[in-house]
Order: structure tokens, then sequence, then C-alpha cells
């Protein structure tokens, strides 16, 4: 019996072996997919953030277009203004240099 007990303990040490070889193998498996994944992961983030990044700058130069073109309307309305007010005064000028004139010249 004692070869019997030797041999199902050396078979029993044997299957425990493999058992522990099969285990680490599932663990280095394990830890590959993860690191993997969490390479994926990164990747997948990376590319989200880009994209946000570039909607947030689309956004910035959209609002900054607008602006400027609200800033070239109010630029625009004020030279037109200021045209309309140098037209006004260049009339009131020539009417007062024709009056100097024939004012002047007219009572000869």
């Amino acid at each position: 019996m004692s070869i019997d007990i030797v041999r199902a303990i050396k078979q029993t040490e044997e299957e425990a072996e493999q058992i522990v070889r099969q285990s680490v193998m599932n663990a280095r498996q394990i830890v590959s997919e993860a690191k993997e994944q969490s390479v994926e992961l990164i990747e997948q983030a990376i590319k989200d953030a880009e994209h946000e990044a570039d909607q947030i700058i689309l956004r910035a130069e959209q609002e900054a277009q607008k602006e400027i073109e609200q800033m070239k309307e109010q630029a625009n309305n004020e030279c037109n203004a200021i045209r309309q007010q140098a037209k006004d005064k260049m009339d009131a000028a020539v009417q007062i240099i024709m009056g100097r004139i024939v004012g002047s010249h007219g009572n000869r």
C-alpha cells in the first residue's frame, strides 16, 4: 500500500503543479489583457479630449467672429455718422464762405 500512497501523493503533487502553472498562465493573460485595455482606454480618452478641445476652439472662434462682425457694424455706423456730420458741417462752411465772398464782393 505504501507504493500506492506514494504514487497518489506524487500524482496529486503533479496535478497541483499543473494547476499552479495554469493559474500563472491565466494570471499573465489577465494582466496582458488589462494592459491592452488600459492602453485602449487611454488612447480613447486622448481622442475624446482632443475632439472636445477642437469643439471648444471652434465655438470660441465662432463667438469671436460674431463679436468682430458686431464691432465692424458699430464702426461702420460710427463712420457713417461722422461722414454725415462732416457733410453737414461742409454745407454750413460752404454757406459761410459763399456768404463772405458774395457779401464782400457783392457790395462793389
